[in-house]
C-alpha cells in the first residue's frame, strides 16, 4: 500500500473514531439531561405528596369522620391522593389470638377442620418472625392468591389490636369475646343509624337475656379487646406529576388528638 493510501486509511480510522466519540457523548447527554428530568419529577412529586398529608391533616381536623382525599389537582400539573384505613376495622394477625384467628378462618374457608389448620399454620410462622404484610400469608401452606386476598379485607399487620366496634366488618367483631349470631344482628342494624355506640354498656343494653349473658360471660375479655372510636389510622398517601411515571410515595400512622391527627411513624419511599 503507497503512502497516500495509509494516509487515506488513518484519515478514515480517525473519522470513525470522531463519529463514535460524538455519539457516546451525545447518549451521555442525554442520558444526563433525563437522570436530571426525573429528578425534578420527582421533587415535584415529593411537594405534592407533602402538600396532600397537610391536606388530609386539615380536612380530619374539620370534618373527624374524612377517610381520605380523592385525587387533589394542585396545580402546574401536580396532583396527590390520600386514603385513612382505621386499623381498629381489622384483625392484626401478629397479635391475635388462637380463638380469634379461628374465628376469621372459618368465616373466610366456611370449614371448621381447615381453618383451624390454617390457624395453627399462622401461628406457628409467626413463633418465627411477625408478619410485615398480609401478603406474606401466600407463602404458607394452604393459602391461596383468593384466600389471601379475602382476609387482606380483615387483616392488618398494624396497630395495637384493639377492635373499634363502630367500624370493622361482621367478620372482624365475630373474633372477640362473648359474640353471638344476635349481637352481630344488633351490630349490623347499627351501622345504619346516624349514632355510633358509645359504650359496651349501651352495647349491652340492646341484647336479649340470653345474648346479655354470653356477653357478660367474657366482658372483661371483651372490654379489653375493643374501642368505640377510633384510636389510630394508617394512611397511603401518593403524588406525581400528570402524564409521568414517578411517584412519590408515604405511609403515616397517626392518632386521633384533640380534634386531629397527630403523626407518630412516617414511612417514604
Amino acid at each position: 500500500m503507497t503512502r497516500r493510501g495509509f494516509a487515506l486509511l488513518a484519515v478514515l480510522w480517525v473519522v470513525i473514531a470522531l463519529t463514535v466519540l460524538a455519539g457516546v457523548a451525545i447518549a451521555v447527554v442525554h442520558t444526563g439531561a433525563e437522570t436530571t428530568r426525573n429528578r425534578l419529577l420527582l421533587a415535584r412529586a415529593g411537594w405534592a405528596r407533602e402538600a396532600c398529608v397537610e391536606i388530609l391533616l386539615a380536612r380530619y381536623a374539620q370534618d373527624s369522620s374524612a377517610r381520605g382525599l380523592d385525587t387533589v389537582d394542585l396545580g402546574r400539573g401536580t396532583w396527590c391522593r390520600a386514603a385513612l384505613d382505621d386499623l381498629g376495622a381489622r384483625l392484626n394477625v401478629n397479635l391475635a389470638d388462637l380463638p380469634a384467628l379461628r374465628a376469621i378462618l372459618r368465616v373466610a374457608v366456611l370449614d371448621t377442620l381447615a381453618a383451624d389448620s390454617l390457624a395453627q399454620v399462622i401461628l406457628t410462622r409467626r413463633r418465627l418472625a411477625p408478619f410485615s404484610d398480609v401478603a406474606e400469608l401466600g407463602l404458607l401452606p394452604g393459602f391461596d392468591s383468593g384466600l389471601v386476598a379475602l382476609l387482606g379485607a380483615w387483616l392488618t399487620t398494624r396497630g395495637s389490636g384493639t377492635i373499634d366496634v363502630n367500624a370493622a366488618p361482621l367478620p372482624v367483631l365475630a373474633t372477640l369475646p362473648g359474640m353471638t349470631d344476635e349481637a352481630l344482628r344488633v351490630l349490623a342494624d347499627r351501622r345504619g343509624q346516624a349514632r355510633p355506640l358509645p359504650s359496651a354498656d349501651a352495647f349491652d343494653a340492646l341484647l336479649s337475656e340470653p345474648a346479655r349473658a354470653a356477653l357478660l360471660g367474657a366482658f372483661p375479655d371483651f372490654v379489653r379487646a375493643v374501642t368505640f372510636r377510633p384510636v389510630e389510622f394508617v394512611g397511603q398517601i401518593e403524588g406525581g406529576v400528570r402524564g409521568t411515571a414517578p411517584r412519590a410515595r408515604a405511609t403515616i400512622t397517626v392518632v386521633p388528638a384533640a380534634g386531629r391527627l397527630a403523626v407518630i411513624r412516617r414511612e417514604t419511599e
